[in-house]
């Protein structure tokens, strides 16, 4: 596997420096540029896109808090323990959800408008395998919109932070084994970037003492997800090419309610919904799910998602139905989901929804520590893009936001304890000149990414089996090979070199674990195994690990 994806020379580059440089425009990015830029640090804040861009914007349901009379943080990380299946890492999870609740009231008076009740107090929600009302929302169905809006404001309004937008980070610079910054390319200039560094379609050198990555996830290296363009594991694959170790890839987990109507995007339908009431029903009208599960449509996410996949292959159809009709005043409650099913011809509160599950979230991703240390010196990661070991093999709803405002927070203070700056005086210089460029058109980059894509959906989907993920594995390498050796110089071909890095790794994952656990279900191995209870590590320099 190539170790970087552009040729450049950092000696003939426009360079720019700055103390922490953050990659990522969601929840944890944003909080972890923020708190750095509040304790004085000088930030630059590196964003794919826009700084509009990321699954916390599209984020509906909320985030898990315990706020409620009747919750307290250990029943709250008793019901994360349960979820995680076993996999969940106690420590990380107790920090998560005693700090979290203070990181949400800190949003709150920074701005954040959350629902509340007519006495004032929040408004709490149910979802999936809670025991308690404790899913903290805003606007009914648009929580994550609320937050990234309040956080995208604290950001602009903060001086030490400069935000470079359009920006696609493309290689980690290490020597030594620390991370002195990275190599990007500016994709177009923007009215919103603040910044003069490069003009559009230039190579520049970022030199930074510390850099977080908060890259997201990796939903749309699969043909059906719930996510935005922007997650293609990314970071996954910055941090593997770098020797950062990777840790528990195989636990992908599919939302198990996405709109699912042909011409339409996989909208997702908030787990809220059934938090609220609404019921599942196959094609025969009847409701199923509590012969699956005690908690009916309530039981953890893998379970429902496994359940209607079952159903629908029972009936050999590509849906089944959610049934909202059955909430009193839906409508009010969940205003974005009913305003979007109109678009497509669906009143939620005279007819049940068509949904199937789709690729939503990655429990795995780029191991740290509870202060988002990774085995680089001076490279953090947090959000979605890292895997603490909180949300274990299936991630319990609502948790992902309360995780990336305390890791990123969390990152941020312990990079303000540890002042130090980078110890070389002299400038480091690298450069890559062996990458010959290919001759491949965008067309001919977009199908090689459909294909990557039908790959992943066909092998590595909610059931798993062996002899199948050995013929995805040699697809996917001859895919792979196919486009070795050549440098990435857009956009949509980085995204292609990135999602095949991490496709494979995931495959190697999943071919790995000789169990099922969670979001990782195979055919072969129906069982959870004792033996496996633990937590599996992937490095370029180092495979395979336990």
């Amino acid at each position: 596997m190539q170790r970087y994806l552009m040729n450049f020379n950092t000696a003939t580059m426009p360079e720019r420096q700055t103390e922490c440089l953050v990659v990522g425009s969601g929840v944890a990015g944003l909080t972890a540029a923020w708190h750095l830029a509040e304790r004085g640090h000088k930030v630059l804040l590196a964003v794919r896109d826009t700084l509009r861009d990321s699954n916390t914007d599209k984020a509906q349901g909320g985030i898990a808090a315990s706020f409620g009379p009747d919750d307290n943080p250990e029943l709250h990380l008793q019901d994360t323990l349960i979820a995680g299946a076993g996999l969940s890492d106690e420590k990380i999870s107790r920090i998560v959800v005693t700090e979290g609740p203070h990181d949400i009231e800190n949003l709150i008076a920074h701005g954040a408008e959350f629902d509340r009740n007519p006495d004032g107090s929040l408004a709490l929600g149910r979802e999936g395998c809670h025991s308690r009302h404790r899913i903290v929302h805003a606007h009914g169905d648009a929580t994550g919109a609320e937050v990234a809006r309040a956080l995208r404001a604290m950001v602009r309004q903060e001086p030490n932070i400069t935000i470079l937008e359009h920006c696609y980070i493309v290689d980690l610079l290490l020597a030594d084994k620390r991370c002195y910054g990275a190599t990007a390319l500016l994709c177009q200039t923007n009215a919103d970037s603040t910044t003069d560094a490069a003009a559009p379609g230039q190579k520049i050198y970022i030199r930074a003492d510390r850099t977080i990555l908060a890259t997201g996830g990796n939903g749309r290296l699969f043909q059906h997800t719930t996510n935005p363009e922007g997650a293609t594991g990314s970071g996954s694959a910055l941090a593997y090419r770098a020797g950062v170790e990777l840790q528990d890839m195989e636990f992908v987990q599919f939302h198990p309610t996405a709109l699912a109507l042909k011409g339409c995007p996989n909208f997702l339908i908030s787990e809220a919904v059934r938090g609220a009431g609404a019921i599942l029903r196959n094609m025969a009208g009847e409701r199923f799910m509590p012969r699956y599960h005690k908690m009916a449509e309530l039981a953890p996410r893998d379970v429902v998602a496994r359940a209607i996949f079952r159903e629908m292959r029972a009936a050999d159809s590509d849906h089944i139905f959610l049934d909202a009709t059955v909430i009193d005043g839906v409508r009010d409650k969940f205003p974005m989901i009913a305003e979007t099913c109109d678009s497509y011809g669906i009143d939620i509160a005279k007819q049940p929804i068509p949904i199937a599950p789709a690729a939503h979230y990655m429990m795995g991703g780029i191991k740290t520590d509870e202060w988002g240390h990774t085995n680089i010196p001076g490279l953090y990661a947090c959000g979605e893009a890292a895997c603490t070991g909180l949300q274990g093999a299936n991630r319990l709803a609502s948790n992902s936001l309360l995780e990336g405002l305390v890791l990123g927070r969390r990152c941020a203070v312990d990079i303000d304890e540890r002042r130090l700056p980078l110890p070389t005086p002299e400038r480091r210089q690298w450069s890559e000149t062996s990458l010959t460029v290919r001759k491949g058109n965008a067309d001919d980059i977009a199908a090689a990414i459909a294909s990557s894509q039908r790959l992943m959906s066909k092998y590595l989907g909610i059931s798993r089996e062996k002899e199948d993920m050995l013929a995805g594995e040699a697809e996917l390498d001859a895919l792979a090979k196919e486009w070795s050796g050549s440098e990435a110089t857009t956009p949509l071909s980085l995204d292609l070199a990135a999602r095949l890095i991490t496709d494979q790794c995931i495959m190697k994952a999943a071919l790995r674990r000789q169990e099922s656990r969670g979001a990782h279900y195979r055919t072969d191995y129906p069982d959870p195994d004792p033996d496996w209870l633990r937590h599996c590590t992937d490095c370029l320099t180092d495979e395979a690990t336990v």
